[in-house]
This record gives structure tokens, C-alpha cells and sequence, in this order.
């Protein structure tokens, strides 16, 4: 049994990265040599992007739009979600321009010259939102125009006869497990590649043992900390008109499991008995919980955009203002169809570094930060979504549309 646990995919590719690491600083050469491994593991995984972000997304409005979701307290719920996630991604920003100024001085990486970011320009942002092509844009991974196409796919799809949406929606779903299917089985060979692709990155890269990696851990602390002891505390106690350090005593079970198995989704349950436990409606918790943990990704977002800041410095791009708000608006849809399961967030990270121009073969170090960051990273996640539904019970009791879409 404890065998068992130890093999686990999650354990085998971190401790494969631990191997490349340090293949790569003993055999540099050889390193480069079984890169192509980390190659395939990385095409392989790019095949799977385009779909998966464009089936996710429709999924999540198509279905809850489909049930009345986004009306009435539901529109409340969005709102308040994306406004944290907004201020979690703000937050991220901040930290990364101010704490990681030094950190391309402390990890340089050799092989890359220009980003896909650096013509674009703030006029051109908007612009960049809209596919003039649907089938162009699919087929050169334009994955904001994706995004944007699947949302307006999705609410055209509520508008549709109830069999026909239905239809619709079945399709979608069955395409979501098959390409969830073709996931798992590429994940199978992660640990060859992500020890073929972690040793090639190490034989490229001056690390002055890892201490740049300081910088990353150090801005992400600081980060999370803010929107855990300030943001979130500052919402709770104004909005929600609650006592919110109590509160987050008070749920402490929930944040430790959420801890324990990095995964929001298996959180759900104590979620739900924790807040009814402090008096808050099940009919709240029974709307807003599922809703959060599709929407609601505030470490996700804050983490996510001061991952991409850093690779893309130690890449040696130097994002401006306006390159950095385009990347805030990709975080924050991305982050929201993060998955809420350990690890989530790869296959969206690897989206983003392909659309900023940040080399993919960089994801070795955030597969190596990830393993570190994952579970708190959740457990803010989590943390968003309990203190979201405990604000959001003050309006829904005396909300009429909560009990037609409860």
C-alpha cells in the first residue's frame, strides 16, 4: 500500500525532475543530447491544448448559463469571483514587478532571443480578443481568440431549444472525457519527459545553485500572504459584514484538507459542511461552492501570472505595461478553467508560455516550483471560495431568484 502511494504519477515526475536536475548539472552534454524526449512529452502535450481549452470553456458557460446560473444572485457570484481573482492577479503583478527585478542577474538562460510579445502594443490588445477566422484561429493556436470564440459559442448555445442545447452539451462533454482520456495517457510518460526536459533546461541554464529560484518563492509568499491577511480578510469584514481571521479559524478543516490533497474539487464536501457549521444556507453553499470551484482561482491567478513574469525574465523578455495587461487578461481566463485537481494548472501554464513566446521547455521550472507551490496555491483557491460564499449568504436570503436556480 505505502508502495503504491509512492509510486503515484505526481511523486515519479516530481522525483524525475530531482533526477534531471541533477543529470543536468553532472552531464550537461549528455543532457542536451535526450532533450528530443522532452520534446515529444511537450508536442504531445501542445496537440491537446487548443481542444481542451476550447470544450472547457464552452462546457462551463453553455452548462451553467444553461441552468439559469448566471441570473439574478448567480451574476452577483461571478462578479464577486472574477473581482478577486482580479485583485489576487493585480497582487501577482505588483510582487513581480518589485520583488523579482534581480532575478534574469540570478538565473540566466541561454538560447532564446525575442518574444512573441514584442511587437504587440496596447492598441492592438482589444483587437487580439477577436478571432477574425474561428477555423485560423484554431489552427494556429491563437488561444485568447479561442477563448473568446467558445464563450459566445457557449451563450449562443443557451439560446438554442432545450433538446438541441442538450445535445450540444452531451457532445461536449463526451469530447471533454476524451480528450481528458488522451491526457492521462500522455501524463503516463511525463516523468521521462519531464526528467529529459528538466536536464536540458539545467545544461542551458547558469543557476548559482538554485538561488534564483529565491526570488520566484520569496515574491509568491509575500504575494499570497497580502491577499490571504489583507485582501480577502478586508472583503469579508466590509462586504460580508463577518469577523473574517475567526471566520478563517473557523474553517480551518476545509484549508487543511485542501492542503493535504492539492485538489479543490475533493475539498468540496467538508467545504460545504464547514460553512453550514457557521450558519451559512445550504442553498448558498449548494450554488455558489460548485460555481466557485470552476471560477473562483485567486492563487491560481496570482500565482500563475508571477510564474510567467519570471520565465519570461529568464528568458530575457522585458514585458511592458501593456504586454503585462495582456498577460493579466489571459490569466485571468485562464485560471479560472484551471482544473481543480493536482496539477491543474500545466496544461494551462503551457498555453500561456506558447502564447507569450516564453520557450515551453521552460515549464521544467515551473513543474519544479509547482511541486513546492501546489497544495498552498489550492488551499488559496479554497480559501476564496469559503470566504466568496459566506460573503455572497448576506444577499442570497433575500434574493427571489436563489431559490429557482438552487
Amino acid at each position: 500500500m505505502v508502495a503504491k502511494k509512492f509510486l503515484r504519477l505526481e511523486n515519479l515526475t516530481f522525483l524525475a525532475a530531482i533526477a534531471g536536475l541533477v543529470l543536468g548539472f553532472l552531464a550537461p552534454e549528455f543532457s542536451l543530447k535526450i532533450g528530443f524526449l522532452g520534446d515529444v512529452f511537450l508536442t504531445l502535450l501542445k496537440m491537446m491544448i487548443i481542444p481542451l481549452i476550447f470544450v472547457s470553456v464552452f462546457l462551463a458557460v453553455a452548462k451553467q448559463a444553461g441552468q439559469g446560473e448566471l441570473s439574478g444572485i448567480g451574476l452577483k457570484t461571478v462578479s464577486y469571483f472574477f473581482g478577486t481573482s482580479a485583485l489576487a492577479c493585480i497582487t501577482g503583478l505588483l510582487a513581480a514587478n518589485f520583488l523579482l527585478p534581480n532575478a534574469s542577474q540570478a538565473v540566466s538562460y541561454v538560447g532564446y532571443d525575442a518574444s512573441k510579445l514584442g511587437s504587440i502594443t496596447f492598441e492592438q490588445v482589444l483587437l487580439s480578443f477577436i478571432p477574425s477566422n474561428a477555423v485560423k484561429a484554431l489552427a494556429n493556436g491563437e488561444i485568447i481568440q479561442i477563448v473568446v470564440f467558445s464563450i459566445l459559442m457557449g451563450i449562443a448555445c443557451i439560446r438554442l431549444h432545450s433538446k438541441k442545447r442538450e445535445l450540444l452539451v452531451d457532445i461536449a462533454d463526451a469530447g471533454h472525457d476524451l480528450i481528458m482520456t488522451v491526457i492521462q495517457w500522455i501524463l503516463i510518460i511525463a516523468p521521462i519527459g519531464i526528467f529529459s526536459l528538466v536536464a536540458a533546461v539545467i545544461a542551458k541554464t547558469n543557476f548559482e545553485s538554485l538561488s534564483g529560484l529565491g526570488w520566484l518563492f520569496g515574491a509568491i509568499a509575500c504575494a499570497a500572504l497580502v491577499h490571504v491577511l489583507i485582501t480577502l480578510p478586508t472583503i469579508g469584514y466590509f462586504i460580508g459584514r463577518f469577523h473574517p481571521y475567526k471566520f478563517i479559524f473557523n474553517v480551518r478543516e476545509a484549508l487543511l484538507v485542501a492542503l493535504a490533497t492539492a485538489s479543490s474539487a475533493a475539498t468540496l464536501p467538508i467545504s460545504a459542511r464547514v460553512l453550514e457549521e457557521q450558519g451559512v444556507n445550504p442553498k448558498t453553499t449548494g450554488f455558489v461552492l460548485p460555481l466557485g470551484a470552476s471560477l473562483n482561482m485567486d492563487g491560481s491567478a496570482l500565482y500563475q501570472v508571477l510564474v510567467v513574469l519570471f520565465l519570461g525574465r529568464v528568458a530575457g523578455v522585458d514585458f511592458t505595461i501593456a504586454q503585462q495587461l495582456l498577460i493579466f487578461m489571459f490569466v485571468m481566463l485562464s485560471s479560472s478553467g484551471t482544473a481543480g485537481i493536482p496539477g491543474g494548472g500545466l496544461v494551462m501554464m503551457g498555453a500561456m508560455l506558447q502564447m507569450v513566446g516564453i520557450p515551453l521547455e521552460l515549464i521544467g521550472i515551473y513543474l519544479l516550483v509547482d511541486r513546492f507551490w501546489d497544495p498552498p496555491i489550492t488551499a488559496l483557491n479554497v480559501m476564496g471560495d469559503l470566504f466568496g460564499t459566506k460573503t455572497i449568504d448576506r444577499f442570497v436570503r433575500r434574493d427571489p431568484n436563489v431559490s429557482s436556480t438552487s
